[in-house]
């Protein structure tokens, strides 16, 4: 009798094993992975890897789909869980006078306002000027 009342419920959960497995992300599933941003009004694709406290950013033309400089290389300064500052990591990148006057007035401050399914809205801030992008988790 056990049998037959748990059978539905584990038949179920077989028939729908994504409802199992997904799990909405939070601020913490942002902080190490691969993610992709896109923005229109350059027309560019930055490819971003991070880990603890390091970000890699590549950066791609759209309408040629090439590489279109260096990697960039900064340093993550997380203040919680959904805040963080990024500086630009001077020994590993060439520099000039604006990422050293970025850096020397506290980095872009970043905060994760929204997540919805695999993205996140992150506004960037510095000197007052905020601007808004779309990350979204590759990996």
């Amino acid at each position: 009798m056990k049998f037959l009342i748990l059978f539905p419920i584990v038949l179920s959960l077989l028939a729908n094993p994504e409802e199992i497995v997904s799990k909405e992300l939070s601020c913490k599933d942002f902080k190490n992975g691969k993610f992709v941003l896109i923005n229109k009004k350059t027309n560019k694709r930055y490819l971003i890897e991070k880990s603890k406290d390091l970000q890699k950013e590549q950066v791609f033309d759209l309408t040629i789909n090439k590489k279109i400089q260096k990697d960039r290389y900064y340093k993550i300064l997380w203040k919680s869980d959904c805040q963080f500052i990024l500086l630009l990591d001077l020994a590993k990148n060439q520099y000039d006078e604006t990422d050293k006057y970025i850096n020397s007035n506290g980095g872009y401050l970043c905060t994760i306002k929204k997540i919805e399914g695999k993205c996140a809205i992150i506004e960037t801030q510095f000197e007052g000027e905020v601007f808004a992008s779309e990350v979204c988790k590759t990996q």
